[in-house]
Order: C-alpha cells, then sequence, then structure tokens
C-alpha cells in the first residue's frame, strides 16, 4: 500500500513541474506503450515456477530454461529469472511488490480464497483502505517462496466520512 502512496507523490510532482520554456524545451513525445513486464529474480527458479503455475492455474509460455513468463493480462507479463542469467541477481531484500488488479471487491474475495486454499500465508489480511474522497482499494497481500510481496487488488469508490 505505501508503493501506491509513492506512486501518487511521484505523479503529483510530475505534474506539477512548471511548463517547458526556451532553456528547458519539451520533451520528444514518447511512443504509446504496448504493455508492461515486470521481472523478478530467483535462486531456485523451478520452486518460484512452479508456486506461480499452481497460483495462476496456467504454465508459462515457452521460454528459455533460464526465464519464465507468465501472461496476467493481454499486455501485462510476470517474468522470472534465474540467479545466474538474468540481467540482476537474486536478494535476500525484496523492496518491491507486484501488484495483481482485479475487478471488484468479489473478485479480491475469490483470490483470497484460492490463496488459502494452497495454503500460502496471508501476510496482510483483506482490508479496504481509503486513499482519498474518491479513491479507496480493497486488498489482501502474501509472498512468494523467496519473500517477493503479491497484492490483489481492486480499486473502490470512497464512502463518504
Amino acid at each position: 500500500m505505501r508503493i501506491i502512496g509513492l506512486a501518487l507523490t511521484l505523479l503529483g510532482t510530475a505534474c506539477a513541474l512548471p511548463p517547458a520554456t526556451a532553456e528547458r524545451p519539451a520533451a520528444p513525445v514518447a511512443a504509446p506503450i504496448k504493455g508492461q513486464m515486470t521481472f523478478l529474480y530467483y535462486k531456485d527458479l523451478p520452486a518460484a515456477a512452479a508456486f506461480y503455475e499452481k497460483l495462476l492455474g496456467t504454465p508459462p509460455q515457452d521460454t528459455p530454461a533460464w526465464v519464465r513468463l507468465f501472461d496476467l493480462t493481454d499486455t501485462a507479463t510476470l517474468g522470472l529469472v534465474n540467479a545466474q542469467d538474468g540481467t540482476l541477481r537474486p536478494s535476500d531484500n525484496k523492496p518491491v511488490m507486484v501488484t495483481v488488479v482485479v475487478e471488484g471487491v468479489a473478485a479480491v474475495d475469490a483470490w483470497y480464497d484460492r490463496v488459502r486454499a494452497q495454503g500460502i500465508a496471508i501476510s496482510e489480511e483483506r482490508k479496504t483502505t481509503r486513499l482519498d474522497d474518491k479513491r479507496s482499494i480493497h486488498a489482501f497481500i502474501f509472498k512468494d517462496p523467496e519473500g517477493y510481496a503479491i497484492e490483489i487488488l481492486s480499486w473502490t469508490a470512497s464512502r463518504p466520512g
């Protein structure tokens, strides 16, 4: 949840930047973003891949042995990389959280039931967190075999008060 606060803070800061001037010309227009991939790095890739295959209920894409790619949506992919062959190396410190966005509180609850049924410990129980007057999130968090935090959340409207 802290990640969302940081993202909102950074977005607010970026939106508050002064307009382009002769001394600071506008940045070139970027091409549209087609998708997003998150890569996590593992000491035991086979165990991590088995965990996600069971959790997601789908096998990974056909890839080289050092990486496993799981499609989360048509444009979002979770990549698992072994300790030796990727750009980065696994670390005991896991300052990253993968957030999977689903549609509605019932969907969060269904994922919660699925995670619990697989014997995965919940590190943060389901709760609704008010972000501002318009937005809240309903979410829970658990960890994968090497300690990465996985958050399942749905955006909800904030209740008055």
